[in-house]
């Protein structure tokens, strides 16, 4: 089960697990849902085998794997209107989104006072479509994902639209560290064996050729600043 904003059999996520079941000769049946819902389904129905996406701190019913992706979370902002933006401080006073669960992720509780206001929603299409129309200063969320999102949104964009300015600006700034995101299996020879053929495809560098294809597609919009590279 993974978290994800839509059902799809594409993305590094899914991309960088398929490999790796390959590799074991898994088969498997994925059931998508909204990250956060889709460890409170794991936890109420014993059917479901496995579960990804889930970040490295949080502890469910099985048994974990290693990391197996890294997120890179940080603001994705409107620079031409709040200026620049290098550390969590700077969104001080300011309208902030963010994920579903996205306070605990991140490691932000104790900033939530600082904000004028913090709101964490699960369908990031309105996140950016919110950023855009001048409704919220930043969104808080991996560079990748609000990237692709964003490029989705100008593809659908209705005749007579005009969101964003064309005198805008928007900048990404990885405020924070890199995310581990683990698989948790409810059988133990399966994580181990998860763990393995991971192991195996990263020595032959099929992880790191997943994982440039994706990544590099919005280093430019992203002005390399996605996990250092």
């Amino acid at each position: 089960m993974p978290g994800a904003a839509e059902p799809s059999l594409k993305g590094r996520d899914i991309e960088l697990v398929l490999a790796t079941f390959s590799e074991c000769g898994f088969d498997a049946r994925f059931v998508f849902q909204p990250f956060e819902r889709h460890a409170r389904t794991y936890r109420e129905r014993e059917d479901f085998d496995a579960i990804m996406t889930v970040p490295l701190h949080w502890r469910l019913p099985g048994y974990s794997t290693s990391a197996y992706i890294w997120y890179q979370n940080g603001a994705f902002y409107n620079y031409s209107r709040i200026g620049p933006v290098e550390r969590i401080n700077d969104l001080a006073g300011l309208d902030v989104l963010t994920f579903r669960q996205g306070v605990d992720v991140l490691g932000i509780s104790n900033n939530v006072p600082e904000f004028a206001s913090l709101t964490e929603i699960a369908d990031q299409t309105i996140h950016s479509r919110l950023l855009f129309m001048g409704r919220v200063d930043a969104i808080l969320a991996d560079g990748f994902v609000v990237a692709e999102v964003n490029r989705r949104i100008f593809l659908e964009k209705r005749r007579g639209e005009n969101w964003p300015s064309q005198s805008d600006t928007f900048r990404f700034a990885p405020i924070f560290n890199p995310a581990p995101h683990k698989m948790v299996f409810r059988n133990p020879d399966l994580a181990a064996a998860f763990d393995q053929c991971f192991d195996d495809l990263r020595q032959s560098e099929v992880i790191d050729a997943i994982n440039q294809k994706y990544i590099d597609k919005y280093q430019n919009v992203l002005r390399f600043r996605y996990l250092g590279r």
